[in-house]
């Protein structure tokens, strides 16, 4: 009973963990970042590529590139201490159950989306922000380079990828939250 209760507490915790990190990046932080920027119209130089178009929304992306780096660390914990409590949840066998199953596989599937929104979307991202001047005072009236096209294309992409993970935390929370009336079956 002890070690279910300790599995539980820790999927809870990694669940809760990685929820409360996407949520506070998307309300919090990059709101805030460029808000900021935009208001103290933030100007300047880029010191890794003098030759960038700098304004608001450039020091604005900057700044959350950053949190969104620290992100993916606080999501990475969460997903450990939730691999780590579903361990413990899986023993001993006969505490298996459909709920157990199905946090599971979903465990699975958010891990590979998180891989590869942080370790493959998010490295491409970094390295067009970091090796080409993207303009972001464009208005859109000009046709923009590819490897901003490709930036903005990978962005939306990362940030759907981010979105479901985090509704799948929530659905991980509900799952958790409704197992049937035999605390041996979660």
């Amino acid at each position: 009973m002890l070690l279910q209760s300790t599995g539980r507490f820790l999927f809870i915790l990694g669940m809760s963990l990685w929820l409360g990190g996407v949520v506070f990046l998307g309300y919090g932080v990059a709101p805030v970042n460029f808000q900021t920027a935009e208001t103290w119209e933030l100007q300047g130089d880029n010191p890794h590529l003098p030759e960038q178009p700098v304004n608001y929304r450039t020091i604005g992306g900057e700044l959350t590139a950053g949190a969104i780096e620290r992100l993916n660390h606080i999501e990475l914990a969460g997903f450990l201490l939730a691999v780590i409590g579903l361990a413990i949840n899986w023993y001993p066998r006969w505490n298996v159950s459909n709920n157990l199953i199905i946090r599971t596989i979903l465990l699975i599937v958010m891990g590979m989306l998180f891989f590869y929104y942080s370790e493959i979307i998010g490295a491409r991202l970094n390295e067009i922000r970091q090796t080409v001047p993207l303009d972001f005072t464009d208005n859109g009236t000009n046709q923009l380079p590819a490897e901003q096209e490709e930036f903005d294309r990978l962005h939306s992409r990362y940030t759907l990828l981010s979105s479901v993970n985090a509704l799948f935390c929530f659905l991980q929370l509900a799952l958790i939250s409704w197992v049937q009336g035999n605390p041996k079956s979660g």
